[in-house]
């Protein structure tokens, strides 16, 4: 089924009203209008269309907590980033001590620096801000030169870079890249992945540039180390104007109490031009102006409150002068997170693990109501519905509900949308084409637009049967959607409700990149293991959407807490083991550790260290 660009829009849901923004912090009394994002996406298309034709496109938690509402008076700083499941892990702990510093906390294997953790004084946090550092622009050939592009009147020369390749047993490939003012052209990657080999279309015939912040010369090396340094909320500041990419959003606590959140990254200056879809190369108006100054981009200090929480939802409300993005997490872990630390006055260490876990899902308990209203005959179905009725929205492994709910979901979605998209059907559900990232959020944004459709339409155009052509009614998708996921459940899980446990579809395998390899895969990966969580619980555990629903792609990879300033009190765990090597005890030995909820001690001072300490390698120069 093709749509014009007016319906294709309405796939875009707007952030949810109730869902938290990072800079009002939490209990904010601020409310904020939200732009509608279907509107800016067609305010784009009406500029773009013209130059087109008419022919019918990881996350991560953290929050810091005040000294006000700590037990032992002490600022609580925590993360837990949000990365691909894999073996080795993908994070590694480390404590770095020189003479002039010394810091701990986690970091990516091969960089310097640490990507999280404290120093003597400040402990910081980060996670993925989602802002849009990207743009696409058409560019316009010279009819004789294919190396000549036109911008504000005049032609200019690319530059092109030569690749060689060399292919093991087929001899060496040279890669051309062609490089316009704005980027590389991407051509060749779009013929050959989406519009197929030898195959027309405008993908393959439109010169289309990618201008990225990221590939301009920074200093992010400098920012890395220089925020081992830091002291105050001062220093770490200046050390993040440095930081390139990506862009993420820092949390910050010290040991005088003082905690800050802010965004730290390259964000293009646009004007006219929001990014959306393709800008025309050749027009001066739609360039680039620049970057956000570094002073200009959104922060919180020692917010009233004395909370704050970055979970990738939104970063600003819509009185923000800059444009930064429309992809935002739709703001369910935020909200729950959120939730859970205005529960009580005075929180621990303990507490801040019990919501790093936490498996309650904010998006469930918006859409279940819903499902409770249905009636049905059929045993069950009548079975399914008494288990939503009191369900508590938790998504833990042993829940027949939280089973039932995302049978009942996946069927919604896709014959909400699945059925209509054809080929950009998978990546609309969150699947990404890029190796190293397998999931991204438009899964998130397909159920917030599907849970904006239930609450507002008794009809709508996506609630039609594709197949057939068949209009129908809100109420008659839910009963439609229940019947197809009583059916598939009982044939995958069988006809007793005892069996009906969301860790039976739900699960983890910890791969190894031999993990494929015959006869001795197996003894490189790890599991599969029954998990809770979701894509929408503070423990993100998110799946591919799929019926069943399949290996987790995306869990927290690493956990920190820390009671800052009492640095030895400060507890962490990996999901995997500090060995690459799959002999050692350390490759997995943190697996069962971080899916029970454990934690180990992470000791700061020499004689902490001492005492923990079970051996001692020392490397001495030849």
């Amino acid at each position: 089924m093709g749509f014009d660009p007016y319906t294709a829009s309405d796939l875009e849901p707007d952030y949810p009203p109730m869902n938290p923004i990072l800079t009002e912090a939490v209990g904010s009394e601020l409310k904020t209008r939200l732009l509608h994002t279907a509107g800016l996406l067609l305010n784009q298309y009406e500029q773009v269309r013209d130059w087109l034709g008419g022919a019918p496109g990881q996350g991560s938690n953290s929050w810091v907590v005040a000294p006000k509402h700590s037990l032992n008076r002490r600022a609580l700083l925590c993360a837990d980033p949000h990365l691909n499941v894999q073996l080795p892990a993908p994070l590694y702990e480390m404590h770095l001590s020189c003479p002039t510093l010394q810091a701990s906390g986690a970091t990516q294997p091969g960089l310097p620096g640490l990507a999280m953790g404290h120093n003597n004084l400040i402990a910081w946090g980060a996670v993925n801000a989602l802002v849009d550092t990207q743009d696409l622009f058409i560019e316009q050939v010279h009819p004789d030169d294919p190396r000549l592009f036109l911008y504000d009147g005049n032609w200019e020369q690319a530059t092109v870079i030569e690749e060689p390749i060399t292919v093991r047993r087929g001899g060496t490939h040279v890669e051309q890249v062609v490089m316009t003012r704005h980027g590389a052209l991407l051509n060749g990657l779009l013929a050959s992945d989406f519009t197929g080999a030898g195959k027309s279309g405008p993908a393959a015939t439109v010169p289309l540039s990618l201008q990225w912040s990221g590939l301009a010369p920074g200093n992010q090396l400098r920012a890395r180390i220089a925020l081992l340094r830091a002291q105050d909320w001062e220093s770490f500041t200046a050390a993040l104007q440095d930081w390139v990419t990506p862009a993420q959003s820092f949390t910050y606590a010290d040991a005088r109490g003082n905690i800050g959140g802010l965004l730290a990254g390259r964000m293009p200056l646009r004007g006219q031009h929001l990014g959306l879809v393709p800008a025309p190369g050749w027009d001066a108006a739609f360039a680039w102006a620049g970057t956000i100054p570094h002073t200009e981009l959104p922060r919180v200090y020692n917010p009233p409150s004395g909370l704050i929480v970055a979970a990738n939802q939104k970063l600003v409300g819509d009185d923000y002068p800059y444009f930064l993005g429309v992809e935002f997490d739709p703001g369910w872990r935020a909200a729950r997170i959120e939730e859970m630390l205005l529960e009580k006055e005075r929180h621990t260490i303990r507490d801040m693990q019990e919501i790093q876990q936490d498996n309650q899902s904010k998006f469930a308990q918006a859409f279940t109501p819903w499902l409770t209203l249905l009636r049905s005959e059929d045993p069950w179905e009548k079975t399914a519905i008494q288990l939503l009725r009191k369900w508590n929205w938790r998504m833990d492994s042993d829940s027949s509900g939280a089973l039932c709910f995302h049978f009942v979901v996946g069927n919604l979605l896709e014959m909400g949308f699945g059925d209509k998209l054809g080929p950009a059907r998978t990546g609309y559900f969150g699947v990404s084409v890029a190796p190293l990232a397998t999931q991204h959020g438009l899964r998130l944004h397909a159920e917030a637009r599907l849970l904006e459709l239930i609450n507002e339409h008794d009809e709508s155009i996506w609630f039609t049967d594709a197949a057939s052509g068949r209009r129908r009614m809100r109420d008659e998708v839910l009963q439609e959607a229940l019947t197809r996921a009583m059916k598939s459940i009982r044939q995958v899980h069988g006809d007793s409700s005892l069996r009906w446990a969301w860790g039976r579809s739900h699960q983890i395998r910890f791969p190894h990149p031999l993990g494929r390899a015959r006869l001795v895969g197996g003894f490189f990966d790890r599991g599969p293991l029954p998990i809770g969580g979701d894509g929408t619980t503070p423990n993100q555990t998110r799946s591919r959407t799929a019926l069943p629903a399949g290996l987790v792609q995306v869990l927290p990879a690493y956990r920190q807490v820390y009671e800052v300033g009492a640095w030895d009190r400060a507890e962490t765990v990996i999901a995997g083991g500090q060995s690459g090597h799959p002999l050692s005890r350390l490759y997995d030995d943190q697996i069962m550790m971080w899916r029970e909820g454990v934690y180990h001690a992470t000791p700061w001072s020499d004689e902490a260290i001492d005492k923990l300490t079970e051996y001692k390698l020392t490397l001495t120069p030849g």
